[in-house]
Parts: C-alpha cells; structure tokens; sequence
C-alpha cells in the first residue's frame, strides 16, 4: 500500500511539474520572442553598417588609350633612348616606365553638358578607382549622401612626366568629384559620369544606394579630379536606418584616399605628338625626339 501511495504521489509530481512548467512557457512565450528579437537587432547593430572596398583600377586589364605617366626622378639617357624608341602605345610604355616605380594619371572624362550647380571644371587629371559597398545586415540602410574631404593637399613630387595624349573623349560611367585646387579648396560633386541626360548632375539629389536585408552590392566607377595639388581625401557617407541618420567614413579608420596631379614644370616631359612623334622639353638630350614636335610640344606643354 505504501508503494503505491509513494507512486501516485511520484507521478502526480511529475505531471504538476510539467503542466506548470508548459504553462510558464505560453506565459512567457511572447516576452521571449520579443527579447530575442531585439538581441538579434543589437548583433546585426554590432557590424558596421556596410564594407567598402577600394579597387584601383587594373591597368593590365583596362589601359586607357591616353595616360600620363608620372615618376619620381629624371630618366637616365639611355632610359629616354628606349621610351623614345617606342611608337607611343599606352600599354608598350607603361610596362617600360612601371619597372622604373612609375604611376598612370588618366585624362578625365570630358563633361559634354555643364555642370548641374553651374560650375565649369578647370584642366584637371584623374586616377580611377572602383568603390565596392556591401552590407550584411539583416535589417535594409539607405545611403542618401556621400561628401568627399581633403585631409591635405600638397605640390605633386614627379620629376619626369610622360603623356600619350587623347585623340578623343573617353566616356566613362560612374561618378566624379572635383577636388581642384588646395586644401582649403571646397571639393564638389560625386557627378554622375554616364554619358546622356543625367551627365552633369548631382548624383545624390536624385539617387540613393540601398544596402542589407538581401539586396546586392553596389559597384561604383569613381574619377576624382585634381588640378595643381596632389591630395589626400576620404568620403563621408551618410546613411540611414532603423534608428536614424549615421555616417560612415570611406576608407574605414584613419586611411586617405590620394589623387595625383601632374607638375606644371617638371625636371623633363616628353609627349607622343600623333603623326607628328616624340617632343622632348627639359634638361635631357633631344636623341628621339624631333625638332618639329618638341616645337609643336613647346606651345602646349603644362
């Protein structure tokens, strides 16, 4: 008898166990989807916002037919014997001048349409790069605006200047900045590039990019334009989310973009004049480089 009272008495607290615990879970169901929902909220929060990448653009794989190639000293002369030799293709004399610590500064895209603020750009070079913006976040971000800011802007350091000129415009998509002038000079822009009715207008006043909650990522051909000034700059973008208006400094951290600009008196200068050939001005020797197109050169130099 004792045996089966101990039972009854087992079972019953088994059963009361479980009907109290199975009642406490639909109690509290509600508090705990909500509490793990807002903890899910504050992971995805945690992460940066989005990831920008920084892609220079590859130059073995997309040459531009005109470039400027700047380096740092002045060629030896039998350095200048082997660029002059060449028949000005931009591909030959950048695998020339890329072993002597040579950089390329491309000719910008020429705005066939003014400027949407009215503004008119000055003569100005480029370096393009690729912006990649990604985001996995769970919850969706819209960037609404981006401004670009100069951190300095100094006198370029090339001594020697190489350009194989353009025979035309080279249209481009993507966006610009204009970034002439020093450091106290108020960047302008991004501008969308495309060639069509929207070239020329700011690109943000009636666009935005939409990052996380699954959408894809953005790819962005960026030109920043530099006239006498070298520059070092980042971009502040501003975007918005669930819990308001943020921004996001591209590139991540304390890293500066730099856009080159070409000296307007540099050491030497040569220039591939079309039909013409090589033109030479500066200290150097005028082996290769005939007289009538260092004198056509003398008139168009920087």
């Amino acid at each position: 008898m004792y045996m089966v009272v101990a039972a009854i008495l087992v079972v019953g607290g088994l059963l009361f166990a479980y009907y109290a615990s199975y009642t406490l879970d639909r109690t509290t169901a509600t508090d705990r989807a909500r509490s793990d929902k807002n903890a899910e909220k504050s992971v995805d929060r945690e992460q940066p916002a989005f990831v920008s990448t920084i892609i220079p653009r590859d130059y073995e794989q997309d040459m531009p037919e005109s470039i400027v190639v700047l380096l740092d000293r002045p060629l030896t002369a039998s350095e200048q014997a082997t660029l002059t030799a060449n028949r000005g293709d931009a591909s030959h004399v950048w695998e020339f001048m890329r072993g002597l610590g040579a950089r390329i500064v491309e000719y910008p895209t020429v705005f066939q349409k003014s400027l949407e603020d009215g503004r008119r750009m000055p003569e100005s070079m480029t370096q393009t790069f690729n912006l990649n913006l990604n985001s996995d976040r769970a919850a969706g971000l819209t960037i609404n605006g981006m401004t670009a800011v100069k951190d300095k802007c100094s006198a370029p350091t090339a001594q020697t200047v190489v350009a194989i000129p353009p025979a035309g415009s080279e249209p481009r998509q993507g966006l610009m900045w204009d970034l002439t002038g020093g450091t106290a000079a108020k960047p302008h822009g991004p501008y969308v590039l495309d060639e069509g009715q929207d070239q020329g207008k700011l690109y943000f006043r009636y666009t935005a990019i939409d990052l996380g909650n699954g959408q894809s990522n953005m790819a962005l051909r960026i030109q920043p334009e530099v006239s006498t000034q070298t520059c070092k700059w980042h971009v502040n973008a501003s975007y918005t989310d669930t819990t308001g208006p943020h921004t996001q400094r591209i590139p991540a951290g304390t890293s500066t973009l730099t856009t080159e600009a070409v000296p307007q008196k540099p050491v030497q200068y040569f220039a591939r004049i079309p039909g013409t050939g090589w033109g030479c001005i500066g200290r150097m020797s005028q082996k290769g480089c005939s007289a009538a197109a260092t004198k056509a050169l003398e008139q168009t130099s920087p």
